[in-house]
């Protein structure tokens, strides 16, 4: 019986660990690779992420304001492998040097990018739906924030999904 126990214990502390993929490389993002959309009846929201190297992506992101008909923000994006972590970084106009997130947890459908001492977000948590889309969650203090629903943008020739 005791015997029993201790395999159940073991079974429950090192099967959550079998079951989750680290995201030891960028490669393992590969899902975040392609052009994304959201619109709302104020703005459009584009993001845009390729692979340029084993070890790092380029994005983009721009917010598009339907009132204003204009863009009103931009931002850099990269994400980056360097000394066995993965870094998310985002260039924008209103700071000098790009803001670091670190990946701080991921699967093959997730990925949570953190950096505490950012006024705001704290937290980017990246999520592929089951329909093959990407929501984003931004959030602050105390889980405060938004989400953003993108859609893959299809490439009007052949109907397929830019990647």
């Amino acid at each position: 019986m005791l015997r029993a126990i201790i395999w159940m214990l073991m079974y429950l502390v090192v099967s959550p660990v079998l079951q989750a993929k680290p995201c030891d490389s960028v490669e393992s993002l590969a899902w975040l690779v392609g052009n994304w959309s959201s619109k709302s009846s104020k703005v459009k929201i584009n993001e845009s992420w390729k692979q340029v190297s084993k070890k790092s992506f380029e994005g983009s992101g721009s917010t598009y304001s339907l009132k204003k008909n204009k863009i009103v923000s931009s931002e850099s994006l990269r994400l980056v492998e360097m000394s066995g972590e993965i870094f998310y970084l985002a260039k924008v106009a209103s700071n000098e040097l790009p803001i670091a997130f670190k990946l701080t947890s991921c699967t093959d459908k997730t990925a949570i990018f953190e950096n505490s001492k950012h006024d705001f977000p704290k937290k980017l948590s990246y999520q592929l739906t089951e329909d093959g889309n990407i929501t984003v969650f931004v959030s602050g203090e105390k889980g405060k924030g938004f989400s953003i629903d993108f859609i893959g943008i299809r490439d009007n020739k052949t109907g397929i999904h830019s990647k």
